[in-house]
Order: C-alpha cells, then structure tokens, then sequence
C-alpha cells in the first residue's frame, strides 16, 4: 500500500465520510450527522493524492494509524473490548496483532503446549500457513521453537486462521473463562 488507505470510507477531514478508492477520494460521500443517509456525490474535498496522516476505520472494527504512505501497527477500539493474551474482542470484530476477523464462528479454548502437540492441532495450520503467534506466522521450521509443552495457550480458530497466544504464569483460570466469553460472543453473532 504505496498509495494510501485500502478502499473504504473515511472521514475527509469535513466531518462526512468519503469514499478513497485505494489511490484518491472519490465525488462520493455521506454525511452521517443528516437524519436519512444518502449516497451523494460533489467535487470532492480539496485533498489530492494520497490520504494524509490520521486515524481511519480501518473496515474491521477498529481505528489504525495511517502515517500518510502505510498503515502502522497502533490501533484504537471501540472502549467496550476486552482482551486477554494479545487477543482483542470488539463487538463483532475479533484482533490479533495486525490481524482481524469477524468473531461470529470463532471456537476458543485453552490447552497446554503437549496437548495441542499430541492432539497435532498445530502442524496442519503451520504446514498451510495458517498458524499465527504474537510474532506473526508461524511455520512448520518455527514451531517447535513457538510452542513449549509446559505452557499453556489460548488456542482460537477464526475465520480459516489459528491464533496461538502465549497465556501469562498463573492466569490459567482466566484464560478458560476468556476462551469460554469468546465462544459465547461467537455463537451471539453467528446468525446475525
């Protein structure tokens, strides 16, 4: 993202919500603060090129930091998410770093390092490129480096993805209860 945002509507700095087509604003836009929103189009505001610095709806539930030629890792959320281990749940958006899903499918537990070994959860995700940790990706050369059998983890699959997040010593208990509120927020949203 050389250019600016990813597609999507942001605040054009007048206080509406603009469409950025990836490279520039767009003529159209929506003022929000009006009674019936309408999709309307005018010149557009007096910005060119690329999207200034500034915090943008990122489009998954979140506020990120655009630095004017990329998106930073610094996020802002709603003030009603709860998190636990590095794993953020906001309404209906699920973080993990820089990665975010829809909560509504989502399955959470917490395990201990031999057990997601012996049960082999972790070695198809890694060998498909789909196995995350704090640190990002986590690949087949990678995991027996990444997971330590003592340990113990939050364990989340989401949307296609695994996310494997480190539980803090002595925090065992709140790990089930957060695996257990994900689970419960996952089955609020899946058929809405």
């Amino acid at each position: 993202m050389g250019t600016g945002p990813e597609a999507g509507w942001y605040d054009d700095g007048s206080g509406k919500q603009r469409w950025w087509d990836g490279s520039r604003w767009t003529r159209d836009y929506i003022d929000l603060s009006e009674p019936a929103i309408e999709l309307r189009a005018d010149a557009g505001p007096p910005v060119t090129g690329s999207a200034g610095q500034g915090w943008y709806d990122d489009g998954r539930g979140r506020q990120r930091w655009w630095d004017g030629t990329r998106w930073t890792d610094a996020a802002k959320f709603s003030g009603q998410e709860r998190s636990f281990a590095g794993i953020v749940v906001d309404g209906r958006w699920m973080h993990f770093g820089a990665l975010s899903e829809p909560a509504a499918g989502a399955q959470a537990s917490s395990e201990t390092g031999s057990v997601l070994l012996k049960r082999g959860l972790l070695g198809k995700p890694a060998t498909a490129r789909i196995l995350f940790g704090p640190g990002g990706q986590i690949t087949p050369r990678l995991l027996p480096r990444s997971v330590q059998a003592a340990a113990t983890y939050l364990f989340v699959e989401v949307a296609g993805q695994v996310w494997l997040a480190p539980v803090p010593a002595g925090q065992e208990a709140e790990a089930r209860q957060f695996a257990t509120w994900i689970n419960a927020v996952s089955e609020h949203y899946r058929y809405r």
